[in-house]
């Protein structure tokens, strides 16, 4: 037994809180309920940005439809992102029934957002341009908001400042620091980034301080997850990436070598895919501890 393994000790750390948020977990109930009710449920896009939860709605007869037009037959479930009102409004005209699984916090913001356009702001979202919940937030200022870019400048006298809630404190300040360099008769900003978000990504700052390596688990489309990789990079570590815990076996190497791991998770990841992968890694640490156990000795 060489003397690096001697003693060897591991522990699979998993960051609090892991599993389906609040509004996931509602989005994904509401699905279920109306699948119930209707019979024939569609999802307006993907109702969540997790594989392996959108192949379990799949297997229960809800599928997704990129346009609302083919859910006649049907009810169409709005997901956890959102939707532009334009969308509700063709609906409502062509008689399709609705079931709205906008996560509450979103709607939040899309209310703010709408009421700072009719009181004559110029609302600046801090956010990706094409992800699905900025959509629907710009959706309530009638065309007149702007995503937010750095060194951005813009004419308006007065303007309301809004956020993706899955966006990192750091991005919002940056926006903040940045608009206010620029001389405006007013600059109002809201603090809409979700309060489990948040918290999710102070642990994954934790974790990637106290772990040799952090494992982070989701949908590869999720933008919170992504933003825990990244925050999980900033650190200094280089994270594994994964949907499912059979995807560990690519970075076992790495694993093993470890003495201590770390997993954190999105809002849109099982909370049996997160022990899955907790089990794997811990599983994967054993084998090299059992292989140094069982080397012959050198003569």
């Amino acid at each position: 037994m060489s003397r690096s393994s001697r003693g060897r000790t591991q522990r699979v750390v998993v960051a609090r809180p892991s599993g389906f948020c609040f509004g996931v977990e509602r989005a994904i109930k509401l699905a279920k309920q109306g699948k119930a009710q209707h019979g024939k449920v569609y999802t307006l896009g993907e109702l969540v940005h997790n594989p392996l939860v959108l192949e379990e709605l799949e297997s229960e007869g809800i599928c997704k439809l990129a346009r609302p037009e083919r859910a006649r037959d049907g009810a169409l479930v709005i997901r956890a992102h959102g939707c532009p009102p334009q969308v509700l409004a063709r609906c409502r005209e062509l008689g399709i029934k609705v079931i709205d699984a906008t996560c509450p916090y979103v709607r939040k913001v899309q209310d703010v957002a709408r009421r700072l356009t009719d009181e004559g702001y110029l609302v600046v979202v801090v956010g990706e341009r094409n992800h699905p919940e900025v959509r629907s937030i710009l959706g309530q200022t009638r065309g007149k908001a702007r995503v937010y870019e750095p060194g951005m400048r813009v004419r308006s006298r007065k303007i309301g400042l809004v956020c993706q809630t899955t966006m990192s404190r750091d991005r919002l300040r940056e926006a903040v620091a940045n608009l206010s360099r620029l001389r405006y008769t007013e600059l109002r900003v809201f603090d809409t980034i979700c309060g489990e978000v948040t918290s999710r990504q102070d642990a994954a700052f934790r974790v990637a301080h106290q772990c040799e390596l952090v494992v982070v688990v989701g949908g590869r489309s999720s933008a919170n997850t992504s933003r825990l990789a990244e925050i999980v990079r900033q650190a200094g570590k280089r994270p594994v990436f994964v949907e499912r815990a059979a995807e560990l076996s690519r970075a076992a190497s790495r694993i093993r070598r470890a003495r201590r791991i770390g997993v954190v998770a999105g809002s849109s990841t099982p909370d049996w895919v997160v022990r899955d992968v907790a089990q794997r890694a811990t599983n994967l640490s054993k084998e090299v501890r059992k292989q140094c156990l069982t080397k012959p000795k050198m003569a």
